[in-house]
């Protein structure tokens, strides 16, 4: 029996740089065959079609009903198939029917455990709503372990590093010195309530007036809350950036801030630990649990708190030289914990452990897929 190139269907949110690139080195790597089936692009993050060009089918989940999705998963064959959660109806439905038919299902999970009543109805429901639909659920991190284990997905049903940055693309290739970087913290991100973006303006506002020579302050992104930016001395309102020219905008600057109401994870700060820049965030962000140790590369805050946040950026401000340097190497070595070559490996490591009893299915002309 002969082996055939292994195909892999992705039901997506909104496309993303970061999944990109993850899916890229997978199909570099292993030569895999990619369906994605995604929403509609979102306007405040406009990306530039040919990131996407990796993938072999592409296709608008608003011009498919539910039946139409299926039939086009059907036709497809994957051997496996990674849905982004549970909270489509259509995915899940989709996860359903063809764990059913014998196709391996993993979801992702960015979602942090909170103890609410909803997630505490979820954890009892779980096996008739999540368990007939999911094999493996792929988190994030530590906080999104949390929830899985809950969930009943333990051992080898929950695999972790679900997000990953382009991170060949921002690691630095040298150490940097503060001397060499443009005084200014920088934020990345849409500008809408949840981001904090009130917090960081409030705070950027306190901390100019609590030191002599203050950096500026670097805004990338587009949202309903762009007119805070207007008419705030030393802000620079850059608009959306392109996945592209995002290295080198964090190669200029001298510190990162995330100033997050609500951050399940946070990919960025990935990229800005790649890119060797000290990091400012708050207690909220998944990916600080990984990527930020409080006073070792950077600075935890109170969500909402915009004294503490300044109070963070007069340390940043403050550092000397050398302590700077110490911290952005530290953010690079934390940085490497996440990367789409541990992705890739990831993906096709679980699945050669998945049960072949009566999870492998059959493909055209009686060949199987070989998961390596």
């Amino acid at each position: 029996m002969k082996t055939a190139k292994l195909r892999i269907a992705f039901l997506a949110p909104e496309l993303a740089g970061y999944t990109a690139a993850c899916q890229r080195r997978f199909k570099e790597k292993y030569g895999v065959e990619l369906l994605v089936v995604h929403w509609p692009v979102a306007r405040n993050a406009p990306f530039r079609e040919q990131i996407f060009a990796h993938i072999d089918h592409r296709y608008d989940k608003s011009i498919l009903t539910g039946t139409q999705l299926i039939q086009l998963l059907e036709d497809f064959a994957p051997q496996a198939m990674l849905i982004s959660g549970w909270m489509d109806k259509d995915y899940l439905r989709a996860a359903r029917h063809m764990r059913k038919a014998g196709v391996p299902v993993l979801s992702g999970c960015d979602t942090q455990w909170t103890g609410s009543l909803r997630q505490r109805v979820g954890s009892w429901i779980a096996p008739w709503y999540l368990h007939r639909a999911i094999d493996v659920l792929w988190v994030t991190g530590e906080r999104q372990r949390q929830l899985a284990w809950r969930l009943g997905y333990r051992g080898e049903r929950c695999w972790s590093g679900y997000y990953a940055c382009d991170w060949e693309s921002f690691a630095i290739q040298s150490p940097r010195q503060l001397a060499a970087a443009t005084p200014a913290f920088l934020y990345v991100g849409r500008l809408i309530q949840r981001k904090g973006i009130d917090t960081l303006i409030a705070a950027y506002q306190q901390y100019r007036q609590a030191v002599e020579q203050p950096w500026a302050l670097w805004v990338a992104g587009t949202g309903q809350e762009a007119h805070l930016l207007e008419g705030v001395e030393g802000v620079k309102a850059l608009g959306f950036v392109q996945p592209a020219a995002l290295p080198k905008l964090f190669q200029q600057v001298s510190a990162f801030v995330l100033p997050s109401r609500v951050e399940p994870w946070g990919v960025v700060l990935q990229e800005a630990a790649a890119a060797g820049l000290p990091l400012i965030c708050s207690d909220v962000s998944g990916a600080a649990v990984h990527l930020l140790t409080d006073h070792y590369n950077g600075y935890w805050f109170e969500t909402g708190n915009a004294a503490a946040l300044a109070n963070c950026m007069q340390r940043m401000t403050a550092l000397s030289e050398d302590a700077w340097a110490q911290m952005s190497q530290h953010s690079f070595a934390l940085s490497k914990q996440f990367t789409p070559e541990l992705w890739a490996d990831t993906l096709i490591q679980g699945l050669d452990k998945f049960p072949k009893t009566n999870r492998k299915p059959q493909i055209a002309n009686g060949e199987q897929a070989d998961f390596r």
